[in-house]
């Protein structure tokens, strides 16, 4: 099977998984706004978040490295899971002791009351292990080349998610804890039934280490701590100053504002979770150039077509989606949702630091992301709130991608539509000033520029697909 008929294959595969798991995860916003107030889903968010920075310090990263050597002909299964879960559970004891760390993240209510993340250390922990376990198993299940039953499991995972939180929500009324506990439930079971079902207990070789390859593996990883740590920074940074310098209620409206573009991200967990298994071939470098291009500006049309109908659905998004109570979160989606295209165009140039196992300059990429991010959350949230956050994000990943769509050049130079690319987001910004100033016939306007977005990239989309189809 060649690339590209590899690529087509997963990423179909892997869009009916994903897309039906994060459609349903999405689907229930307005389950969790109507069952928790503003203030606890505040709470719960900044848990759920914090275990997303903490995960890649206890696991190291490991799981992208698992993929990265799984993938490889030459290496050898039992060694790279056995790597995978000695460094895991290494990582893991280490950071029990610094806990007390956990204060350092505070929150201040809409009712004048404060509190710290300390409060719910074990659970927090309790989250991290199972979440870095499942992420193990199932990217080792990839490498091995069960991607139906990554899909399923997608989807299994989260049906369980959703079963337990509506226990956990309606029936035992558990609030914050069965929020964030149903979702420890959900990884646990998900782990159990990929061992079970792919057999995982026979790749553990722990009497068999390979000491080289450990130090390759941490040598590719280590530097995707800190990546992964201002990744996390840069998409939920700005809420958690808004939980500290504003409220837990504006972070709690704030976070349910910044699901509604992760149909964008959404397309790009497809695609990226495909990509990972292609873009590793025997390919020449003009080959891979020309592969890596073709396939690059047919995502972006498909990302920026998405965004743009993000921008003019806002909205109704927020209508559908949550309670009334969290409607004034609409005015924070088009800034995100132009920031989502540019961050996953920017997660598609990291690909190529990925292939050529140079992790160092991806962290660079992010961590100059950060910094922005940070310096604009600190300028505007005090002025402008949500809107200063919704700003810093977008502004950062547009930096992102730009400082990697040059800088990667170097070891793959990826040619991009630039025409193409500059009118789209020409069109994306006077649709974004035109849906928050809201003038007279505001809605006939975002059809028109939709249209002309489609339009404009809908050429470049077809001529990618017959691409990919003619050489599949």
């Amino acid at each position: 099977m060649n690339q590209y008929k590899r690529l087509l294959s997963n990423t179909f595969i892997f869009a009916v998984g994903t897309f039906s798991s994060k459609i349903l995860v999405i689907l229930m916003l307005r389950f969790y706004t109507g069952i928790l107030t503003q203030d606890e889903m505040g709470v719960a968010d900044l848990i759920v978040k914090t275990t997303s920075i903490l995960y890649p310090v206890v696991s190291l990263s490991i799981g992208q490295a698992v993929i990265r050597y799984g993938l490889e002909r030459r290496q050898s299964k039992p060694e790279v899971f056995t790597i995978g879960l000695l460094t895991l559970l290494c990582g893991f004891l280490i950071s029990l002791p610094f806990h007390p760390a956990l204060s350092l993240i505070h929150y201040k209510t809409s009712f004048g009351t404060s509190g710290s993340l300390l409060d719910y250390q074990w659970l927090i922990y309790l989250y991290v292990l199972t979440s870095c376990t499942q992420n193990v198993c199932s990217q080792f299940i990839r490498a091995l080349g069960f991607v139906r039953l990554y899909a399923v499991d997608g989807i299994f995972r989260t049906l369980m998610t959703i079963l337990l939180n509506i226990l956990y929500l309606k029936v035992f009324e558990w609030n914050i804890f069965g929020y964030v506990f149903s979702i420890i439930c959900a990884d646990a079971l998900s782990t159990i039934c990929l061992f079970l079902i792919a057999g995982l207990w026979k790749y553990i070789k722990p009497l068999q280490i390979n000491f080289h390859l450990w130090r390759g593996m941490l040598a590719y990883s280590l530097p995707l701590v800190p990546d992964a740590i201002f990744v996390y920074i840069v998409g939920f940074f700005g809420q958690t100053f808004l939980a500290s310098m504003q409220s837990t209620a504006v972070s709690g409206i704030y976070s349910v504002a910044y699901r509604v573009p992760t149909l964008t991200a959404l397309v790009a967990s497809i695609f990226v979770d495909a990509w990972q298994l292609s873009m590793v071939n025997d390919n020449s470098r003009p080959e891979q150039i020309r592969f890596f291009s073709n396939v690059g500006n047919t995502y972006s049309s498909i990302v920026f077509i998405i965004a743009s109908g993000g921008i003019m659905c806002a909205k109704l998004a927020m209508m559908i989606l949550a309670v009334p109570s969290y409607f004034i979160g609409w005015m924070f989606i088009p800034l995100l949702a132009v920031g989502a295209g540019f961050n996953c165009l920017s997660s598609f140039q990291k690909s190529v630091y990925l292939l050529e196992k140079r992790t160092v300059p991806s962290f660079l990429s992010t961590a100059f992301s950060a910094v922005v991010n940070i310096l604009l959350n600190v300028l505007l949230i005090p002025r402008y709130g949500g809107m200063g956050a919704a700003t810093a994000s977008m502004v950062s990943y547009i930096g992102l991608f730009l400082y990697r769509a040059i800088d990667s050049r170097r070891f793959m130079p990826i040619h991009w539509n630039v025409r193409r690319l500059g009118g789209t987001v020409l069109l994306l910004a006077v649709q974004t000033a035109l849906m928050l100033t809201e003038p007279p016939l505001w809605i006939v306007w975002q059809l028109l520029l939709f249209g002309f977005v489609f339009l404009l990239n809908c050429k470049e989309l077809l001529l990618g697909v017959k691409k990919l189809l003619h050489r599949a």
